[in-house]
């Protein structure tokens, strides 16, 4: 993706500050292009928003992992997995779990 796809989501961010789509497409973008810092500030600033979206804090926790962060990530997934579990949403909890298995080997 290029810079100027990057330009245009922060356009719709600044345009709908309230939104969460626009920040949410940001972030996972930022992901997929290996910036992870950035990918997780932006996750950071979409759960503010919205401290119930389990999905975000799976993938902060993922970019935390991808930026050599596994004591922050556990950090995150462990609330991802209590969000799934408590929201009855069995895939991102065991996406949450497996994650979480990766982090703590990384800490080994």
């Amino acid at each position: 993706m290029s810079e100027a796809k990057i330009a245009q989501f922060l356009a719709l961010k600044e345009a709908h500050p309230q939104s969460e789509m626009p920040r949410w497409t940001l972030a996972t973008t930022y992901a997929e292009l290996g910036r992870h810092d950035e990918a997780i500030a932006e996750f950071q600033a979409l759960i503010s928003m919205k401290p119930d979206y389990c999905v975000a804090y799976l993938h902060m926790g993922s970019s935390l992992l991808e930026a050599d962060r596994p004591e922050d990530a556990i950090e995150v997934l462990e609330q991802a997995r209590q969000l799934a579990i408590d929201q009855s949403h069995t895939a991102p909890r065991q996406e949450a779990e497996m994650l979480l298995e990766q982090a703590r080997e990384e800490l080994e």
